[in-house]
């Protein structure tokens, strides 16, 4: 009984269904497997690129002209603020819109006219 032929990976990467050639000989296949060592790539230059200008986007109508302010508050102090806005049916926007209003007509320093 003669023994079943050893599995060689090589054999079956290069062989004809795998890379769609016709049968070469096996010289032909082994000086194709040991490819020549490549001379490293040349160095890469990255090209000098002019600064970007800055993107400026278009803002909703709503916030043309103004400025944006940040608070930081307790999220207790936050959730009390939606609150408000939501049995008003109001937007935290229009909710600081009117706190700031009363603030100022508290100082003496007018009120704001609504923006929206």
């Amino acid at each position: 009984m003669s023994a079943a032929p050893r599995f060689s990976l090589r054999a079956a990467v290069t062989d004809s269904v795998s890379t769609g050639r016709r049968e070469e000989a096996p010289e032909a296949i082994e000086a194709e497997a040991t490819p020549e060592p490549a001379a490293p790539p040349p160095p890469r230059r990255r090209a000098a690129k002019p600064p970007a200008e800055p993107v400026k986007t278009k803002r909703p109508t709503t916030r043309e002209g103004a400025r944006g302010i940040t608070v930081w508050v307790e999220p207790e102090i936050y959730r009390m603020i939606k609150l408000v806005g939501l049995d008003a049916d109001m937007t935290t926007q229009d909710v600081m819109m009117e706190a700031i209003g009363d603030l100022l007509a508290k100082k003496g320093k007018g009120r704001i006219a609504k923006t929206r």
